[in-house]
């Protein structure tokens, strides 16, 4: 990954959540990254299909894809270290070497029992302060889609500044697309709690 795009060691976000860059994980929190995404529902949910590579596989490709500089992947670590997540800016644009200024979200809480607590909201909140204001080179804009029956993670994007910008019909499903700017992070957070 270029110097610029290098995470920090760690980014704090609020009082439970802190956001750790996937290139500093261990063994253990490569094996439970691994878990979560071999999950079906939490693939589901991500509109993906579980994967079924052995996790020393999963490991070298996330490591590849971080070291290009077309993604920044974080473990999401609740108040007493465990990683319960994951979050990432993805399919950066314009790719590297070019500055990139527009970034695909994405956010994942893999452990069940804490759907519905905030995680999710905080893990998103602190994703935006890296990217809009910790980043060395910050983003101007994130944007996400999310599927139309997920309520809860709508409110929960909404609850950190995003606005729906526009709806997909695909046959069985609704997208909803969403964005923040930069400027609309920097209005929102100076007057939000997260």
């Amino acid at each position: 990954m270029p110097e610029q795009d290098r995470p920090e060691q760690e980014a704090h976000a609020s009082r439970r959540v802190t956001l750790r860059p996937l290139l500093d994980f261990g063994a253990a929190e490569w094996r439970t990254l691994h878990g979560f995404f071999r999950d079906r529902e939490l693939a589901d949910w991500n509109d993906a299909k579980p994967i079924k590579m052995p996790e020393w596989l999963f490991r070298r490709v996330m490591q590849d894809e971080e070291k290009t500089g077309e993604r920044a992947g974080f473990g999401v670590l609740n108040e007493r270290g465990e990683l319960i997540g994951s979050a990432e800016l993805y399919d950066m644009r314009p790719h590297p070497p070019s500055i990139p200024t527009v970034a695909t979200l994405g956010v994942m809480i893999g452990v069940q029992a804490l759907w519905g607590q905030g995680y999710g909201r905080e893990a998103v909140a602190a994703l935006l302060r890296w990217a809009f204001e910790e980043r060395p080179l910050p983003l101007s804009r994130v944007r996400l889609t999310t599927f139309g029956h997920n309520r809860r993670a709508q409110r929960a994007f909404l609850a950190c500044g995003f606005r729906e910008v526009g709806r997909t019909e695909r046959p069985g499903r609704t997208d909803v697309h969403m964005e923040i700017t930069r400027t609309e992070w920097l209005n929102f957070s100076a007057t939000s709690p997260l």
